[in-house]
């Protein structure tokens, strides 16, 4: 009997120490898992992370912005070329009713309609390109004025210039490429803007002359 109880009592406390062994045990693991120290971040790294996705995108709102500048630029040039190509016709319509009509030359008026053909003629060789050993040669030149008795034959020759240039073929029909036709349209343009210049100077020294 005391045996017994002996052994229970034995039995008692290995269950006791072993029940102490677990406690601690988990305990220990529990405060080695609060202790870990945490992942360290440069708090730095965002504000950086954040600069650069801002940098990024106002590249690229930038690029866009050029891009679109760059478009309007190229139609807005388009557009002077057709408004010129328009206007210099018009203004040759209004130089032959001056020439057709039974009346003196309006010197002021024909002063202004040839220095307007002669701006915009200038500004379509520019889209042109007329070819350089003919440009220096033309800007070689030298002036020619005009008396009275001159003016109409030199209009109509003005007229005629304009109408071989804004029918010729490379500029009348897209698509055609004839390098003739080209070299004749950038000669023709020369010309006008060279008759142009000593008309208007012309007219606004017969405008002075006492009538």
């Amino acid at each position: 009997m005391r045996k017994s109880r002996f052994l229970a009592g034995i039995f008692s406390c290995l269950s006791a120490f072993a029940l102490v062994l677990i406690v601690s045990a988990s305990t220990v693991a529990a405060q080695s898992g609060r202790v870990s120290p945490p992942t360290v971040k440069d708090p730095r790294s965002d504000t950086l992370e954040r600069q650069n996705r801002e940098a990024t995108l106002r590249s690229a709102e930038m690029g866009v912005a050029a891009e679109k500048t760059d478009q309007r630029r190229i139609n807005a040039a388009m557009e002077q070329t057709k408004e010129d190509f328009r206007q210099i016709q018009i203004l040759r319509n209004e130089i032959v009713r001056k020439i057709l009509a039974d009346k003196p030359l309006d010197y002021k008026l024909i002063s202004e309609e040839a220095g307007d053909v002669r701006k915009r003629a200038d500004r379509l060789k520019s889209s042109l390109a007329a070819p350089a050993g003919e440009e220096t040669a033309k800007s070689q030149k030298n002036e020619v004025d005009f008396n009275d008795q001159e003016m109409k034959s030199v209009l109509v020759r003005l007229c005629k210039l304009i109408d071989s240039f804004v029918e010729n073929p490379v500029l009348k029909t897209p698509g055609i490429t004839d390098a003739q036709q080209s070299k004749k349209a950038a000669s023709d343009l020369l010309n006008i803007i060279d008759l142009s210049g000593n008309i208007k100077r012309s007219a606004d020294k017969l405008n002075k002359t006492p009538k």
